[in-house]
């Protein structure tokens, strides 16, 4: 997962769109993130802001819904 936490931090909007997709909703339930790993991610998306923010949502919206 560190290598995806640095893609958030570091890649486009719409790249970390298309990981976010894959790894919410695609992938493997034992590929998939734990809770805090999500949470981190819409923390780091909420801080780079602008466009990063709906995806910020999206890593929200998966926390509401997976508890």
């Amino acid at each position: 997962m560190n290598e995806i936490t640095q893609q958030i931090q570091t890649d486009s909007a719409g790249n970390v769109a298309e990981t976010l997709q894959f790894m919410l909703e695609e992938c493997a339930l034992d590929q998939s993130p734990d809770r805090p790993t999500v949470a981190q991610w819409r923390d780091i998306l909420q801080t780079r802001g602008g466009k990063f923010q709906r995806l910020a949502q999206i890593c929200q919206t998966w926390l509401d819904e997976n508890p």
